[in-house]
């Protein structure tokens, strides 16, 4: 489970994709926003268009897992930056599925 001080409140999901740079992979685009916290907070958003709900519990389970893998690998917490991960694809590969993450995240920090 993402730890609180990562998750991004339900209340800035619809602003933060009006307002956010978006970056766009394979499997999904990541919306990125500034934020006044001093770490960074992560939202998935995977509709019923990826499967049934054991499909996309699976999807958001997975997203979890390598957002926080890559966020103590290349010491991210902090950063202060709101994250909103949008799926389109389902992805049972871990592996590919952070690769994308990692390249997207260092895309949407560096702009």
């Amino acid at each position: 489970m993402l730890p609180k001080k990562f998750r991004l409140p339900a209340e800035y999901f619809r602003k933060q994709y009006q307002k956010g740079k978006k970056t766009r992979g394979r499997y999904g685009m990541f919306v990125v926003s500034e934020n006044e916290i001093a770490n960074p907070r992560f939202g998935f958003v995977v509709s019923k268009k990826i499967g049934s709900a054991v499909t996309r519990n699976r999807m958001t389970r997975l997203l979890r897992v390598v957002v926080m893998e890559i966020v103590n690998e290349k010491n991210l917490s902090n950063l202060n930056k709101d994250f909103q991960y949008i799926a389109f694809e389902f992805c049972d590969k871990k592996s590919l599925l952070k690769e994308e993450i990692s390249l997207q995240i260092e895309r949407s920090i560096n702009d």
